[in-house]
């Protein structure tokens, strides 16, 4: 039998549940193998510099991975009619709301604004709210093995390698899908985050056309002080920043592409969702590397509106 991997690293008996778990290595393994072109793609990429460092691969997934992922009923959900049909819908396909940086976790507030058209006002940086979906209760084979594989050792490992990470991590990864509303203004991630990547899974082609993907962007001139002082006071959380500070330089709207990259003073990205989510829903797998030699910084916070100015030149 193959070395256990971590979340079985525990004392066995034997007999039966020596043959189960043996049933379940051998699975593990097998996802190892099944997945192991992805870390190939990985570790031969080259670099985008612009307009931060990171890795923007097309065709991540073999075409028949593809196939049947966006195909499995717990991605391609029917086609809903009412706002309270699709959550119903992806209720019963696993999916529960997850707590996640602009989206709201009231479901009955979330409907109030979107039937009524009202988003609040007053929230900062964002306009409105939406919901972020989760995967809770993966029933198809093929999405809990790749699941696993990208929780898995193998896979951090290649991610810490690939980035230079040298610090302790752990490993966070599942599918996600965004209903209309949600938003993430420019930002580069906080500083216990170490590393994120996501996944286009989408299962209509119309959606690499729409406006539901993540921008990669840099400060406009007037506002590159802020690199600077972000690098030079690590005490102080970074924190979100208004559009028009910035300018995009890269929307990564292609399906089945990935995007990594390591979070750091300069990895400006955003996200902005205004689309008919009845038909098909923004869809990705999503995960991080999270540090878990820092804590959370919860003191010292500063918001943009302390830098609502411009510096002379």
């Amino acid at each position: 039998m193959g070395r256990l991997p971590k979340f079985l690293d525990a004392r066995i008996g034997s007999g039966e549940q020596m043959s189960q778990l043996t049933n379940v290595v051998e699975r593990y393994n097998a996802a190892d193998g099944e997945f192991e072109y992805l870390v190939k793609r990985i570790e031969s990429a080259s670099f985008s510099m612009e307009p931060f460092r990171h890795l923007l691969l097309a065709d991540f997934l073999s075409p028949n991975h593809l196939a049947l992922i966006t195909g499995s009923e717990q991605i391609r959900l029917p086609a809903a009619t009412t706002h309270e049909e699709l959550l119903e819908g992806l209720d019963a396909a696993g999916y529960s709301v997850e707590p996640f940086p602009g989206c709201t976790t009231d479901v009955v507030d979330y409907l109030r604004c979107i039937n009524a058209g009202e988003w609040p006002v007053g929230n900062g940086v964002v306009e409105g709210f939406g919901l972020a979906m989760r995967l809770r209760k993966i029933r198809e084979p093929l999405l809990e093995r790749l699941v696993a594989f990208l929780n898995g050792e193998r896979f951090q490992c290649v991610l810490a390698a690939k980035f230079d990470v040298v610090r302790p991590t752990r490993i966070e990864t599942a599918i996600q899908k965004y209903l209309t509303g949600y938003e993430i203004s420019p930002h580069p991630d906080i500083r216990s985050k170490c590393l994120t990547y996501l996944l286009n899974i989408n299962t209509h082609a119309v959606a690499d056309e729409l406006s539901i993907h993540t921008h990669l962007l840099r400060f406009k001139h007037t506002k590159e002080f802020l690199y600077s002082f972000w690098e030079s006071n690590p005490e102080f959380e970074r924190f979100w920043v208004p559009w028009e500070w910035c300018t995009t330089e890269t929307v990564t709207s292609a399906n089945n592409s990935i995007l990594l990259f390591a979070a750091h003073d300069r990895s400006l990205h955003a996200v902005k969702l205004k689309y008919d989510h009845l038909n098909f829903q923004r869809t990705q797998i999503y995960g991080n590397l999270w540090y878990t030699d820092v804590p959370f910084l919860t003191g010292n916070t500063l918001t943009y509106k302390q830098f609502d100015f411009q510096v002379s030149t």
